[in-house]
């Protein structure tokens, strides 16, 4: 059979004729057409308006115009990520120093913290100089609940050891059995040794109480006077000293400018011996004294002149009595009291 395309659109008529005449054998012809002339495109033609794939070269390409669309989704969270917030461990430690330090981590995942997840504030390496646990991890609390976008301050407790030397400790979240993960906290913390205080020498036994026999007396010798007065314990209240005496208002009065009964004796243990001083007055019912009075220079007599810079050591054993005017060589009467010991506040 023979198909030929015919020249246009003006011979269609002559088409249909030789249609009739040739009956089926040019039925197979008939889909063939000539091109529409440019007045008969379909305006609606599904691929009406597209640029030639092959195109001529003689347009000018042109630039797409932005989009106004949004760009696409953001990335995903990881479900396990940790933003380190705050890192407050010391740089220095005393040997022995005990302190809490904390540690601030966000959760920047997508998982949320709790311990039943497994999710703990980890020492790198298991290895914890410094950290006061047996434990290389610091748990959350069974009802912590650490979500996305929210934080958690783990506290510390650093031990610091009994030697100098530097420490380096590291610090980031695990999630216990699967991975660790988020930021790392490093510090080197040095512990410093101050240097030892000298050892506080343990003083010997004290020595026996006075024998007055044996005294060096650094003022009257009163140690053949009779003990008739009864001296109470002494005791410092505040800025005062007093040795409370039963014969204040009994012994008889002398003036010696002012009216005084009696003097209060010191007995000092120096150079393995005792020596007895009066350091003051006392007036008619007077029972204490200032207790800076207590000195050198109110004894001012050799060894413990107002030179010396004599003055009671803490600690110190001392014994205290009470006798009649006996500093210089006036007199009102001739008798004393007990001795009685005083550690030095």
């Amino acid at each position: 059979m023979f198909c030929a395309q015919l020249p246009g659109s003006r011979q269609r008529p002559l088409l249909l004729l030789v249609a009739a005449l040739a009956l089926w054998p040019l039925a197979a012809c008939v889909g063939l057409q000539a091109p529409l002339s440019p007045s008969e495109q379909p305006e609606d033609d599904a691929f009406a308006g597209q640029s030639d794939e092959q195109g001529t070269g003689d347009d000018e390409s042109t630039e797409p115009e932005p989009s106004d669309e949004p760009d696409g989704p953001d990335e995903p969270l990881e479900e396990d990520a940790a933003t380190l917030l705050s890192f407050d461990l010391p740089a220095t430690m005393e040997c022995g120093e005990l302190l809490t330090a904390s540690v601030l981590m966000g959760n920047s995942g997508s998982a949320t913290w709790t311990r039943e997840g497994g999710y703990k504030l980890g020492i790198l390496g298991d290895e914890a100089p410094l950290y006061n646990s047996s434990d290389t991890r610091v748990w959350l609390d069974s009802d912590d609940e650490v979500l996305p976008g929210y934080s958690h301050l783990f506290s510390v407790e650093l031990l610091a050891p009994q030697e100098p030397g530097l420490h380096v400790t590291d610090w980031q979240m695990v999630r216990e059995g699967v991975h660790w993960f988020g930021d790392v906290g490093t510090q080197v913390i040095e512990v410093q040794c101050a240097s030892a205080p000298a050892p506080t020498p343990i003083p010997g036994p004290p020595p026996a109480p006075p024998d007055l026999g044996t005294v060096t007396w650094l003022h009257s010798d009163v140690s053949a006077w009779p003990e008739t007065a009864t001296l109470s314990p002494v005791t410092i209240s505040g800025s005062s000293i007093c040795l409370d005496y039963d014969r204040a208002n009994q012994w008889p009065v002398y003036n010696i400018g002012v009216a005084v009964v009696a003097n209060p004796w010191i007995f000092i243990w120096e150079n393995g011996q005792w020596y007895g001083a009066t350091w003051e007055w006392l007036r008619p019912g007077q029972i204490c004294k200032a207790v800076s009075s207590v000195a050198g220079t109110h004894i001012k007599r050799s060894p413990f002149g107002e030179h010396s810079g004599w003055l009671p050591t803490s600690g110190q054993t001392y014994w205290f009595m009470v006798s009649g005017l006996a500093r210089f060589s006036e007199r009102n009467v001739e008798e004393r009291s007990n001795l009685v010991p005083f550690v030095w506040p």
